[in-house]
């Protein structure tokens, strides 16, 4: 599934969660992430979620996130990505956010 807005992010937890029978509670606590923020995120509020929230709220739900990036202005110079530069000077478990083949 793409993912390219913070309401997608959010109906996808809110639906993953409750396919799971779980309150938001329950999320929040498995997860260590506060209970209002679980209730942002799931009515799409959260615009600065950040990846970790996120994979913190998935992993608690027994799902994972797979990052893809790519250059949408191929024709321009741009700069190198922030996460293959922390990547590759192992500042980032590159593994961990699926960075990884």
């Amino acid at each position: 599934m793409r993912i390219t807005t913070s309401a997608e992010a959010g109906a996808l937890v809110k639906s993953l969660r409750e396919s799971r029978g779980l309150s938001r509670k329950e999320l929040s606590r498995n997860s260590g992430i506060p209970l209002r923020t679980v209730y942002a995120v799931e009515k799409g509020e959260l615009n600065n979620l950040s990846l970790d929230r996120l994979v913190a709220l998935l992993s608690a739900l027994g799902a994972h996130l797979d990052v893809c990036v790519w250059d949408a202005e191929p024709n321009k110079e741009a700069n190198v990505n922030r996460l293959v530069k922390l990547a590759a000077t192992g500042t980032l478990d590159a593994d961990r956010w699926g960075l990884l083949p």
